[in-house]
């Protein structure tokens, strides 16, 4: 059986996802020692720019005009509504070489060695529903259920997968779930308009589940650790990152955070290019 990890990474004209997913695999060959491929459609900017990227494969990603606006922020101060492609995470189940496959966002920084174990185990779908807000003061409810009454919320952002019937029919049901957003943001009362990963995967896994809590989804190992938009990541140094965390009731104040050997989502991916940079 194959092991391996995949990184979506298709780049708009704020954030130069390629740049950020060469930089995840590389941590995840340092500490997880598992081949990675990349599905883009930069091909052409991954192979000039970065020659020595080290992915295994390169997986062309349809080229599609489909895409929402979303707004990204740097800090609490500063902000920029741009395109935001996020419509490809439903076409891994086929697109992935491996038949085990770790999936990650380019925006989550691997740093310990804790996914090995999961790796090794034999099971169909592993995903995160508990997560910690490294703020320590933002309660993160949006990220505990889809809304204050409805089903868990899974992290799409990091899950590891075995190719097989059942895991193609949940992808397949995922794909299903997409194609008919607006039925099913009314049905479990969801108030973003925008088409979210992590939604359409809770869903998925409910409706597995045969619409109760169940066992189709397996907790990843640890916590998803994750720093929102409104921080900033100033620093990274070997397995250490360094953190200006938004202070509560403090506009544009921060208060300073480091973390060492913890994997963490650092969802400002302006000040993660920035920190990649330097």
């Amino acid at each position: 059986m194959t092991t391996g990890a995949v990184i979506f990474a298709q780049n708009n004209d704020t954030v130069d996802y390629v740049k950020l997913a060469v930089f995840a695999a590389s941590r995840i060959q340092k500490f997880l020692n598992i081949p990675v491929s990349i599905v883009t459609d930069s091909r052409g900017w991954l192979e000039q720019t970065y020659p020595n990227h080290g992915f295994d494969k390169i997986i062309d990603a349809e080229i599609s005009n489909k895409y929402y606006r979303k707004k990204f922020h740097d800090g609490s101060l500063a902000s920029k509504t741009t395109e935001w492609k996020n419509l490809s995470r439903t076409t891994v189940y086929d697109l992935t070489p491996y038949d085990k496959t770790l999936v990650i966002d380019s925006d989550y920084i691997i740093n310990s060695e804790i996914l090995k174990s999961a790796l090794d185990k034999d099971e169909d779908l592993q995903i995160y529903s508990k997560s910690l807000d490294l703020s320590g003061w933002r309660e993160g409810k949006e990220f505990q259920r889809i809304n204050e009454f409805s089903i868990p919320f899974y992290w799409a952002t990091t899950f590891i997968f075995k190719k097989n019937n059942v895991t193609e029919s949940f992808f397949v049901l995922i794909k299903y779930i997409k194609e008919n957003w607006d039925y099913y943001t009314a049905l479990y009362n969801i108030e973003s308009i925008l088409y979210r990963n992590d939604y359409a995967f809770s869903i998925a896994i409910h409706i597995m589940n045969g619409n109760q809590e169940g066992y189709f989804a397996q907790e990843l190992p640890g916590t998803m650790v994750y720093t929102t938009d409104k921080d900033l990541l100033i620093n990274i140094s070997d397995n250490k990152l360094k953190f200006l965390v938004e202070k509560q009731n403090h506009l544009g104040e921060y208060i300073s955070a480091t973390t060492t050997g913890l994997d963490v989502h650092v969802m400002n991916k302006i000040s993660l290019s920035r920190c990649l940079d330097e």
